[in-house]
């Protein structure tokens, strides 16, 4: 089902309790107002569907005219509190300075007050009434809007295109209506869809009161009090109403919920209507193909069953819910890490090589879909991580295994020093010491980690140090519980090389001195030859070639692989040699074709190498050298291209 008919079936129940306000005077069965004392108190009958009150009034009408009052009270509040909050909050994120400054103290205050007490106040100045009610719920609820909209402003004050329009000449009044407002103005609408349910129950609080809507119109909160002597003897009063009130909180908080996850499913949804989502099976290679892909999996299971093998994955799937279905971003993709040693996944963006490497500890999006198997051995026994649960995940990421990110800024709470960020990761590594004890440990991993004066790294804030600092940091947050396994993803992008080099020294240092296991992710073959044992190379969610370092950079077999390594520069090249570059572009995805993925841009590619899924089988003599190609066995092993010492220019 499309995602926006999803959302207008979330939003259906909110719908209707508009039509049916609007449609009071057409629906209901009497007048609200008409008072018939011989009929007082009469229970649910035909003529009357849920009773009469104490004056005789149908129940029913007053309970849908009481809808069309609430509603029309609560956008008119949000019609207020929205112009006036997101008008306030793109003018101070715009203008900045001394504005912003005493816009964000408002909204601050504002904030800060008690919303109920703000229109009891106000209306115990001004009076009951449907026109103070709306002011006085207004300035209970405009300072939100204006805080999400200066927060949007101000994230887009700096941005290139609007530095564009000021020098064409465009003020700050077009700049703001014509630009910003709408950027600012949808987050704010998805916030008003939750904020229909708590001014309903205000409204209804203050007419429960007897400060909201008078006598003797009907109104839920009103109703409420008028059926609160009856409760006993009946129930008619006051029930159809507060399940009304209930009814319309829960619609517009799904629908909120639902607007601002977007295309997941909302929580509450998944108790009702559970994803039926799966992975599709993997696609069988063709008949006439080597090998099956069970005959693949016994074979790996003789050949590299090892009590060495610390994390061993195997046919691991990750695919994301899409247009009512699911598309797989990474297919069948099987490896191990041995202790002590260093695997590396190298392809280029899109490949899937972060996802793989990631998807066993549980560090993809909420929506992905994980299927296959990854056992991580500690000591004589071996745990399952795929659908391993938050409580026992706990015990695994962060102190069996370590993790270094790419976005070395991302990563940081700007707001909290350095020495808080290592310190939170020595008390989850099992660290109760006090709090100097603990911020010791603190300075002594940021040393281990290379950082001189650690103690001045502690006291200072993300944004304060370089880009190899935070990534130096990084590392002494993910050796804090002592891992077996450290997870590097892209651990030197935007790094200049002499930065890179020292990088990777000391993760090879790190890994020799605390026996870790290491699983580095790349695109930058040089960082592969620096420091690992394996190699895994990807394309399009697949492992196209797997094996010892020597032997895939040496004698790669795959096309692909051919492909990276004819693009590195070579040492001693003539001055304007060009690079070798693949043609095409780079595959989307396992799903978008039944053969090779590589097949439209490989120079040796045949017509059934587009209908038929290779799979990884020996090459030559080396059977922990696997390749994904039967094209270049049949054309007889390749010459070797290029040393070790080509690459990292050792």
């Amino acid at each position: 089902m499309p995602a926006p008919v999803r959302t207008a079936l979330v939003g259906l129940p909110l719908a209707g309790f508009a039509v049916v306000g609007l449609l009071a005077p057409v629906l209901a069965p009497a007048d609200p107002a008409a008072n018939d004392l011989s009929a007082s108190l009469l229970p649910p009958s035909a003529a009357h569907l849920l009773g009469t009150d104490q004056l005789g009034r149908d129940q029913l009408s007053r309970l849908l005219h009481g809808a069309r009052i609430s509603l029309a009270v609560t956008a008119a509040v949000l019609l207020v509190s929205v112009t006036i909050g997101v008008l306030a909050g793109a003018v101070a994120g715009y203008l900045g300075g001394w504005v912003d400054r005493i816009v964000a103290r408002v909204i601050d205050m504002a904030v800060s007050l008690p919303g109920m007490l703000v229109a009891l106040a106000v209306i115990g100045v001004r009076g009951p009434g449907v026109e103070n009610l709306v002011v006085a719920m207004s300035l209970w609820t405009w300072a939100p809007y204006a805080r999400i909209a200066r927060a949007r402003v101000a994230g887009l004050r700096a941005s290139p295109h609007l530095d564009a329009l000021r020098l064409l000449g465009a003020g700050p009044v077009r700049v703001i209506g014509r630009h910003l407002l709408p950027s600012a103005l949808a987050p704010c609408l998805v916030y008003a869809s939750t904020d229909v349910g708590s001014i309903v129950l205000g409204v209804a609080t203050l007419s429960f009161l007897g400060l909201g809507i008078p006598p003797p119109q009907a109104e839920w909160g009103q109703m409420l009090i008028e059926g609160r002597p009856y409760l006993a003897s009946a129930w008619w009063l006051a029930y159809p109403p507060g399940i009304a009130i209930t009814a319309v909180v829960f619609a517009s908080n799904l629908l909120g919920e639902r607007l601002a996850v977007g295309d997941k499913r909302p929580s509450v949804l998944r108790w009702v209507l559970p994803s039926r989502l799966r992975l599709p099976r993997p696609r069988r290679p063709a008949p006439g193909t080597p090998a099956t892909v069970e005959s693949r999996r016994s074979a790996e299971s003789r050949t590299t069953v090892d009590d060495d093998v610390l994390l061993r994955v195997r046919d691991l799937s990750v695919a994301y819910p899409r247009d009512g279905g699911i598309r797989r971003a990474v297919a069948d993709v099987s490896y191990a890490v041995r202790r002590g040693e260093t695997l590396a996944i190298v392809g280029e963006s899109g490949s899937g090589k972060t996802t793989s490497a990631l998807a066993p500890f549980g560090l993809l999006d909420p929506g992905a879909l994980v299927a296959g198997s990854a056992r991580l051995r500690t000591g004589s026994t071996a745990r399952e991580l795929i659908g391993l649960t938050f409580r026992h995940r706990r015990h695994v990421n962060g102190r069996q295994v370590g993790v270094v990110f790419q976005d070395s800024l991302a990563v940081f709470d700007p707001l909290r020093s350095i020495g808080a960020h290592v310190d939170e990761a020595v008390r989850n590594a099992g660290s109760r010491g006090r709090r100097a004890a603990v911020r010791r440990i603190s300075e002594e991993l940021l040393r281990l980690a290379g950082l001189p004066d650690p103690a001045t790294v502690a006291g200072q804030y993300p944004h304060q140090l370089s880009g190899g600092m935070r990534q130096r940091v990084q590392i002494a947050v993910a050796i804090a519980g002592e891992p077996e396994l450290l997870v590097a993803d892209e651990p030197t992008s935007a790094l200049d090389v002499t930065v890179q080099a020292r990088l990777l020294d000391l993760l090879g240092q790190l890994r020799d001195e605390l026996r870790m296991a290491m699983v580095v992710v790349s695109h930058d073959l040089a960082v592969v030859t620096r420091l690992a044992d394996a190699v895994a190379v990807m394309y399009a969610g697949r492992i196209v070639e797997y094996g010892p370092l020597d032997s895939v950079v040496r004698h790669p077999d795959h096309p692909y692989t051919r492909g990276l390594l004819d693009a590195v520069p070579r040492p001693g090249a003539a001055p304007g040699t060009r690079f070798r570059t693949m043609p095409g572009r780079s595959g989307a995805g396992p799903d978008d074709t039944s053969g090779c993925a590589f097949a439209p841009r490989c120079p040796i590619a045949v017509a059934g190498c587009g209908h038929d899924q290779p799979v990884l089988l020996p090459v030559g003599p080396v059977q922990a050298h696997r390749s994904a190609c039967p094209r270049t066995r049949a054309a007889g092993a390749s010459p070797p291209l290029l040393a070790l010492g080509d690459l990292d220019g050792d």
